[in-house]
């Protein structure tokens, strides 16, 4: 009997423990919070509540789910139900989620929710939306950038010579001399004719642009061209015309994404020469398509580029033309336009035109060695101004990206092959916010009969100097 009334005691003591436990025991839960409703629901009748725990105990939400099934960025205060048995939140609860549009933050307080975008800074967006002012500044405004520099290479290429060089080119075939030891064409350089040329040329760089992140972008392509001869204007004018047509691609990677984008440009030229200044002026247009690699799939999307460019420098001489100091400075506007587009997630992605100003002084140093070979090396600096992107994705204003001020520099040679071939190779290096090296190679070739005289003027025939 006594060890039944034990028995009976031990089992009624635990009841009584287990009792005590369930009713102080605080129920912890996990709440799924949908972007599109702000509720625990897809249902937006639905409201968020502690339900789910005993009557005589507490609950808290401990964890937020935040499910992001919106392209827009919607804020939210969410007030939590409770039994009033006590807390049915805890406070200080915080989430991050990523959307197929940007970061969202989910943080709570003591009887509520707060679900807001998490900041409005790159690294505040889902990296698919920006494929597209990525792909503007780096495939389509380093590229403008570089076809200047294509369309100004036989002037600088012309330059490297002396005075006294190019003016034998511009007298030859319009006066001969009956004293043989007046020579006026002592390089043989085929500059003063109409020729045909070609450039490739590659790009290996990390651009760390400004309001985003740090692009790998790799660039390639060939430039075809065709000039008219020396045309002399008077008054110690020459001028030179010409057109040229350029093939581009390039691949950009960042944060997962890889852009490749492949392109075509059409432009004109032309170059003016008097003593040692020289000067010149290019247009041009182009267009892009772009295909982005996003973590939702393939967005394809098109960019429309044009652009005008000016330089000019002069030539300093020393040792009679054997060193030459060359102080040169251009300038471009360049236009950049990313036709809307919607991507692989569903997001409206559209855009203003970018419109960029560049500044870029600079020096080259030049030899001209007597086997016609000219070797030459050059620094300069790049400002870019007005150049930041303006693009929206759904109801969001993306950051502005923007290429940062850089120094480029590099060497190069050139050599003339008989009276019709030139070529030349040269490698650059930039530092800043472009940091890489880029190759280019090029040959020129003369076409017509170098006999013929080409004076803008000329009767067609040579004027003769006496011997005194």
């Amino acid at each position: 009997m006594k060890k039944r009334k034990v028995l009976l005691g031990l089992i009624l003591f635990i009841f009584a423990m287990c009792l005590y436990t369930e009713t102080s025991k605080v129920y912890a839960r996990s709440v799924d919070i949908y972007l599109s409703t702000g509720t625990q629901s897809q249902d937006p009748g639905k409201t968020v509540t502690s339900a789910g725990y005993s009557p005589n105990g507490d609950s808290s939400v401990t964890e937020l789910n935040i499910i992001p099934d919106t392209l827009t960025s919607p804020t939210y205060d969410i007030t939590i139900k409770d039994s009033g048995m006590g807390s049915a939140i805890k406070a200080g609860t915080t989430a991050d989620v990523l959307s197929p549009l940007r970061w969202f933050r989910g943080t709570t307080t003591s009887n509520s929710i707060h679900i807001a975008p998490r900041g409005n800074t790159y690294h505040d967006f889902n990296p698919s939306v920006m494929a597209a002012p990525i792909a503007a500044q780096i495939g389509g405004y380093l590229n403008q950038l570089n076809s200047y520099d294509e369309a100004f290479r036989n002037m600088d290429m012309y330059m490297l010579m002396t005075k006294k060089q190019r003016q034998a080119l511009k007298n030859k075939n319009k006066f001969a001399a009956a004293d043989s030891n007046l020579v006026f064409d002592p390089t043989n350089t085929p500059y003063e004719n109409k020729a045909i040329w070609a450039r490739p040329y590659s790009t290996f760089e990390n651009v760390d642009l400004k309001g985003g992140p740090d692009v790998s972008n790799v660039a390639w392509g060939s430039f075809f061209g065709a000039d008219t001869e020396l045309i002399d204007l008077g008054n110690g004018w020459d001028a030179m015309f010409g057109a040229y047509v350029g093939y581009n691609g390039s691949h950009q990677a960042y944060d997962g994404i890889g852009i490749n984008q492949n392109g075509a440009t059409l432009g004109l030229v032309g170059m003016a020469y008097k003593d040692n200044y020289f000067a010149g002026l290019t247009a041009n247009v182009g267009s892009n398509i772009a295909d982005a690699d996003t973590l939702y799939g393939n967005d394809d999307f098109t960019l429309l580029m044009s652009g005008v460019a000016a330089k000019t420098g002069y030539n300093w001489e020393l040792a009679d033309g054997k060193f030459i100091i060359q102080p040169s400075y251009s300038m471009s506007y360049s236009f950049i336009n990313t036709f809307d587009y919607t991507n692989s997630a569903g997001i409206r992605v559209n855009g203003d035109p970018l419109h960029a100003i560049q500044f870029e002084p600079g020096i080259k140093f030049i030899g001209n060695l007597s086997n016609n070979w000219q070797p030459y090396a050059g620094v300069s600096v790049v400002w870019n101004v007005l150049d930041k992107t303006q693009f929206q994705a759904s109801d969001a204003t993306l950051p502005e990206v923007s290429v940062k001020p850089f120094v480029k520099y590099g060497i190069g040679i050139r050599k003339t092959f008989g009276e019709r071939l030139t070529g030349f190779f040269q490698t650059f290096f930039t530092s800043g916010g472009r940091n890489g090296v880029g190759l280019q190679a090029g040959i020129r070739w003369t076409l017509g009969d170098s006999s013929a005289p080409r004076h803008a003027y000329s009767s067609g025939e040579k004027k003769y100097i006496a011997k005194n």
